[in-house]
C-alpha cells in the first residue's frame, strides 16, 4: 500500500470516528463541526504512526489529501446516526 492509500485510510477511519460521535452525542451543528475539525487537525499525528514517509510529505499536504476522505466519511455517518 502506497503511502496516499494509507494517508486516506487513516483519514476515513477518523472521519467514520467522528460523524459517530457527532451523531450520537445530541450535539448541535456548531459544536458537531468543531469535533470534528478538532479531530480532523489530530489525526494528522495518526498518519505519522502508520509509518508514511515523512520526506515526500509534509503538514500541509497531508492535510490536503486526507480533507475529502475525512469529510465524506464524517458527513455520511454523521447523518445516518443523527437521523436514525
Amino acid at each position: 500500500m502506497d503511502d496516499n492509500h494509507k494517508i486516506g485510510l487513516v483519514f476515513s477511519l477518523t472521519g467514520l470516528i467522528a460523524g459517530l460521535i457527532s451523531g450520537s452525542g445530541y450535539l448541535t451543528i456548531i459544536p458537531s463541526v468543531v469535533l470534528a475539525f478538532v479531530i480532523f487537525y489530530g489525526s494528522q499525528y495518526l498518519v505519522k504512526l502508520v509509518k508514511v514517509d515523512m520526506t515526500k510529505f509534509n503538514r500541509s499536504k497531508i492535510l490536503k489529501s486526507g480533507f475529502f476522505s475525512f469529510l465524506g466519511c464524517w458527513l455520511l455517518f454523521w447523518i445516518i446516526i443523527f437521523n436514525s
